[in-house]
């Protein structure tokens, strides 16, 4: 890098700054430069503002930022990664110098960019990471008649395939979440996420309300299904968005989902992933959608959008890894209400 341009992370006191720097080139109603308690949940958490910019050191103009999000505090620590924007400057691969510093820097094991652009593919390369995309799966409420938040041409109704009747047990705090749950006996599986991670992200969100179920074999609890409901057109539908521990467990998920839909009144479940063995998705009666699927299964909300959307994924691990649509900022509000229900941003 030229000696004229710096690349460092960002102060707690530069958060206004990076928020401006988004309002003028990222998008003036984006919600990440307009709502300072959401940048501070997403971004300044943990006792650090968990930007990089790139600035000129004579002017001080910035050049570009680069959010990450830490999955825990122990190293060597994985993370996600959150907006990515440089502008025009006379600086050639100014954007890769900037990712390649968040991965250096910050000795992270794993970077995960879910919801990467898919025409930065390029850029990723030269890093030497691995381009791909989340499958999305969903599996239908068999006893709803006329769907209002899916396109359903085919009826997909799932067959029971294995006898493994496995509970979903509902961890309401994250005391309970720790005492059921040991997420330190995955710490091999990329990404690793910590129980203070967890916390934050789904027991204190400020916006959702994220249901955390373990799911329990029978002998005790080796994984656990994060998700939450959306409501649009007046129906219901639940997004698993995370998953932790044994995959092999929701293998014997099938009456527990069917139950749970039924019990919530939900169209059906989706569930955007990367990793997981596809079998046991299947053996939980949930259908892959691709290409040659006719059915739309929604991933925008806010505002809601009736048509299928894929999300491409990028990381430096070149072995096995998971990514889920919770992963980096894939699942943040884009709307936050005031306590008059007025829209403030988005």
């Amino acid at each position: 890098m030229q000696d004229d341009v710096i690349i460092r992370r960002a102060a707690m006191d530069e958060i206004d700054r990076v928020m401006l720097f988004l309002k003028e080139h990222w998008g003036e109603n984006h919600i990440m430069a307009n709502h300072r308690e959401l940048m501070c949940y997403e971004h300044a958490w943990n006792g650090e503002f968990t930007f990089v910019i790139a600035e000129d050191s004579r002017t001080g103009q910035l050049y570009g930022v680069c959010g990450y999000i830490p999955y825990s505090g122990e190293m060597p620590k994985d993370m996600g990664v959150g907006i990515w924007k440089v502008i025009q400057n006379p600086h050639f691969l100014l954007g890769v110098e900037l990712f390649r510093y968040v991965q250096e820097q910050t000795g992270c094991r794993m970077l995960a960019d879910c919801g990467a652009n898919p025409k930065t593919k390029g850029h990723r390369k030269l890093m030497g990471h691995i381009n791909a995309k989340l499958d999305h799966w969903y599996r239908l409420n068999p006893d709803v008649k006329t769907y209002s938040i899916a396109v359903v041409n085919e009826r997909k109704i799932a067959v029971k395939r294995t006898e493994r009747p496995f509970k979903l047990i509902e961890l309401t705090c994250i005391e309970q979440f720790k005492e059921r749950f040991d997420v330190s006996r995955y710490r091999e599986l990329m990404p690793y996420k910590d129980n203070d991670y967890i916390e934050h992200r789904y027991y204190r969100h400020i916006k959702y309300r994220y249901r955390v179920m373990g799911i329990d074999n029978g002998n005790r609890i080796d994984a656990v299904v994060i998700g939450r409901e959306v409501c649009p057109n007046g129906q219901k539908a639940f997004r698993i968005i995370d998953f932790l521990g044994n995959e092999a467990s929701f293998a014997g998920t099938f009456d527990a989902w069917h139950f749970f839909m039924t019990a919530h009144g939900y169209e059906y479940i989706d569930f955007y992933e990367y990793g997981l063995n596809q079998e046991y998705l299947a053996d939980a009666g949930f259908f892959l959608r691709d290409e040659s699927d006719g059915n739309i299964i929604p991933n925008y909300f806010e505002p809601f959008e009736q048509r299928n959307v894929e999300i491409h994924i990028s990381t430096n691990i070149h072995g096995s890894f998971r990514m889920f649509k919770g992963d980096g900022d894939q699942d943040r509000p884009n709307v936050i209400l005031d306590a008059n229900c007025r829209k403030t941003v988005m």
